[in-house]
């Protein structure tokens, strides 16, 4: 479900957009948004996106450094994406955006020292 990071640095801090253009709302994000914000700390930073151009696969959320898209999430999601993510750098594989992040070439996450 998930992939090592190609490198073992780790941000100091991770920001996490959260779409809540409204039909990203229709879908949860909203609860996505403050489930995320429990985690809030001066290592995670959320922040609240408007559209994100990604109407028909919302709730949307890209994660940086990384960029990193997740789609379709619900806020049972969001402690997986923590976690495994934020915590040990490793993707959660099936909530990948697929626009993004293909599976058929699901490469190693790029270093959290790319732009």
């Amino acid at each position: 479900m998930s992939t090592s990071p190609s490198s073992s640095v780790r941000p100091q801090r991770w920001v996490v957009q959260v779409c809540q253009h409204r039909s990203c709302q229709r879908g949860g994000a909203v609860a996505v948004l403050e489930a995320f914000r429990q985690y809030q700390s001066p290592h995670i930073v959320v922040v609240e996106s408007d559209c994100m151009g990604q109407c028909s696969s919302g709730p949307t959320v890209k994660v940086m450094p990384g960029h990193t898209w997740y789609c379709r999430l619900t806020a049972e999601d969001v402690a997986s994406i923590v976690e495994q993510h934020l915590g040990r750098g490793e993707w959660v594989r099936d909530r990948l955006h697929p626009r993004f992040h293909p599976p058929e070439t699901f490469p190693s996450p790029p270093s959290v020292d790319s732009p």
